[in-house]
This record gives C-alpha cells, structure tokens and sequence, in this order.
C-alpha cells in the first residue's frame, strides 16, 4: 500500500505484474489437483483420459489408456475396463478446471480494481499525520484522507494540469493594443454602394492604427489552454495526500503573536529536523500571509507577525489555505510540487480536509451547496405558511403604501430594541449594586 502512490506508478505496475505471475501459476496448479483428484484409477495406476477428449479447451494428443506400473496387473484388462469408462468424468474435470480458472481470473481483476481505487480517496489511502506542538514534540495524530486520483493516471494528470496552468501563467509577450483597446469610431463607409471592401471600424488592424496590424489576429503564438477546476483540484489533493510522510501539523501555529525571524528558524529546525533554509518547506496557516513589496512589505502585511518572521528565510513559501485553489494568481500546485516539507496549522489541516476529502465542498457544484444549505436553515427555523399567507393579506397592495408600512414597522421594532436594551442596562446596575 506505502508503495503505490501516486508519485511512484512504476512501482504499482510491477506489483501487478508479479501477482499477476502468481495467479498464473496458481492456476496452473490448481487445474492440475483438480484433473488428478477426478482421474478415474484402476488399481494403483493413473488412467489418462480418452483420445481426442478437450480439457480447457485444447485438445488432448496422445494414447488413451495410461502406461500402469509395474506389477499394477495385467495390462489388457486394464485397457478394456477404461475404454468402457464414459467420458463424462472427464468433461466434469474440464468444467471443474474452467471454473477455477474463470473464478480465479475474476479474483485477480477484483484485485487490480481495489488496488486502484486505493488512491482515489474512496478506501484504503487514509495516512496518520504527526501533530507537533511548538517544540517539536509529537502531541498526536491527525488522519489524512483526500480524494486523490488512482496510483496508474495520477501521474500523468498532475503533469497535464501542471504543464497548462504554467503555460497559462507565462508572460514573456509584450502588451500590444488590440481592438477592444481603441475607440471603435463610426463605419468607414456605407455597406454597399462604395465598390469597396466593408468595414464596421477604423480600429481594424487592417487600417494600421493598432500595433496588430504586424499580427491581423492578435498574439497567434499564445493559445488559449483550459483545465477543469475539479480536476485541478484533485491534483492539488493527490499531490497533498502523496507528501504525507514529509507532512506536518502544528498545534499553537495560528497563535504566532511576534515578529522574531530566530524562534522561527529555530521551529522550522525542530519541526522539519534539517537546517532552516536548506530545503524548500510549504507553511500553510490562515493568518500568516502577506505580500512582498521590493525589500519591504505591503501595508496590509505588517499585521501578520509568522510572515514577517518568515519572509526573510530563503526556500521558505507561506501560502493561505485558501491560496491552494483555481483562481486566477494561486500558485498552490506549483508550490505544492517544489516543496520538500509542508508544515500546516491545525485550523488549515481541517480547511483542507473540510475542502479536499472525500465529501469535501470542492467536488460539489455551487447549486449543490446552496440547496442543501438552505436544507439546513428550513430544518433548524421551520415556518408556517398558513401565519404567511395571513400576515402577507395585512400588508397594503400599493408599493408606496407597503414602503410607508415597513418605515413604521422598522421605527417600532428600533423603539423596542432600545427599550430592551436600557432595560438590560438597569437590571445589570441592579445586579453590581447588590454584589
């Protein structure tokens, strides 16, 4: 099970393989018991089946009576009495032989199909994960169960989604002004009658007025290559279950309230056990994010102490649960590929797996999601619609009328409230005098 990852398919193959040469094997040997156990005997000597009798399909060559052995009795004897033998013991033997090979071929199929599904985050890929406090002390464990792809595509998948959303994100292409990018302006001239060609605006490049006058089509050597956001995210989710043995959960990581760039090294260190800054760690936590600005930092940043900490230390990447997504700027596939460790927080360990498990939100669409959330909310506030149909017969027929009715309606419940909470007030001045 360790073996067949997602990252090493090579290794699930030849497993296969070599079960596959076993079952063979098996077979052959269990065709074989069988054929011997339902040969009929005379004596102590075996009888080979009549000539021209299939077993399994082939055809038998050879004498039809068996060579007895020696002092078995009189050879003629036992030559008659086996060729008044029917042959219906022998076609049970071939059917018994079918049936084993049949049953054991289905066994094996079977075995391929589990081991596939393996990997698909169904059964059987669930990992424990060690939950490290601030020390590096293992306080306990956490299951790691993702929806991933099977061990035989999920190399080949992650590749192809990683080779477009790279090809995707490059930008070596100057900016060129295109139509969209120019005042359309009026029609050149009318549709027919001119002898003219027709045109609909001077900003066509053939009018030479954009820069794609050079390229009539705009940038030709960029094309325009998708990926299926539910595919991208399995991808994210079969790269993140493949790491789990370089995988830790922080408990207290969420609770970094200072800026001291030497407690982190010194964590990182303890939590990775190898030099801070020699190997490329992924740290995964809700609040410590920020973006860097040259040498310094946005505004926004300086109320991150982990990122400030961390945004000196070299192959150190910080990245929000919520940047391991689809959207247009997240690059948390390719991070996910390039790290050597990833040190996650408790609170984004449970963001990920609520995301990426096997009944995460990420494989559901969004009018799923909303229908059962309003499933929820009709449950825990149920309504009556006959009081509805009531309450709404009160209400004026006019708009202005019915805008004149919630104003008072507001202003009542307004004067409630604070009537409510001076109340409240009173009560607790009450309350602390009598203490």
């Amino acid at each position: 099970q360790e073996s067949c990852s997602p990252a090493f398919p090579g290794r699930c193959r030849l497993a296969a393989m070599r079960q596959k040469g076993g079952l063979n094997a098996s077979v052959a040997l269990l065709s074989g018991a069988a054929l011997w156990a339902l040969a009929p005997r005379t004596g102590s000597s075996f009888v080979a089946p009549p000539l021209g009798t299939s077993v399994g399909g082939r055809q038998l060559r050879g004498a039809s009576t068996g060579r007895p052995r020696a002092g078995a009795g009189a050879a003629g004897a036992d030559s008659q009495s086996v060729s008044s033998l029917s042959s219906s013991s022998w076609r049970a033997a071939a059917g018994l032989a079918g049936a084993l090979v049949l049953a054991t071929s289905a066994a094996a199929r079977s075995s391929r199909v589990a081991r596939a599904v393996d990997w698909t985050g169904k059964s059987g890929s669930a990992q424990q994960v060690a939950v490290l406090d601030m020390d590096g002390k293992q306080i306990g464990e956490e299951t790691l169960h993702f929806k991933t792809f099977s061990a035989e595509t999920a190399n080949y998948v992650v590749h192809h989604v990683y080779r477009i959303w790279y090809y995707m994100n490059l930008k070596p292409w100057p900016w060129f002004a295109q139509r969209q990018d120019m005042k359309n302006g009026r029609k050149p001239w009318k549709q027919k009658g001119s002898g003219r060609a027709r045109h609909g605006s001077f900003a066509s490049p053939l009018f030479g007025k954009v820069k794609t006058n050079k390229y009539a089509h705009g940038l030709d050597n960029k094309r325009l290559l998708k990926i299926r956001p539910t595919e991208h995210m399995r991808a994210m989710a079969t790269v993140l279950q493949s790491k789990w043995k370089k995988m830790k959960v922080i408990d207290g990581l969420e609770d970094w309230n200072e800026a001291r760039m030497g407690k982190l090294l010194e964590c990182l260190e303890n939590w990775t056990g190898y030099v801070a800054g020699s190997r490329s760690v992924l740290l995964i936590t809700r609040n410590g994010y920020g973006e860097a600005l040259g040498s310094t930092c946005t505004f926004e940043s300086y109320d991150n102490p982990l990122f400030l900490s961390g945004r000196h230390i070299p192959h150190l990447t910080m990245r929000r649960p919520r940047d391991i997504d689809t959207f247009e700027g997240c690059d948390g596939l390719h991070e996910l590929l390039k790290a050597r460790h990833v040190i996650m927080s408790r609170e984004a360990f449970y963001d990920l797996t609520a995301k990426f498990g096997e009944k995460g939100w990420a494989w559901r669409s969004e009018r799923t999601i909303l229908v059962e959330n309003l499933q929820k909310i009709v449950k825990d506030f149920p309504m009556n619609r006959a009081e509805e149909l009531h309450f709404a017969r009160r209400m004026p027929i006019g708009v202005d009328a019915r805008i004149e009715w919630a104003r008072a309606r507001r202003s009542t419940m307004e004067d409630f409230s604070t009537k409510r909470v001076e109340e409240l007030q009173a009560e607790s001045v009450v309350a602390a005098k009598g203490e």
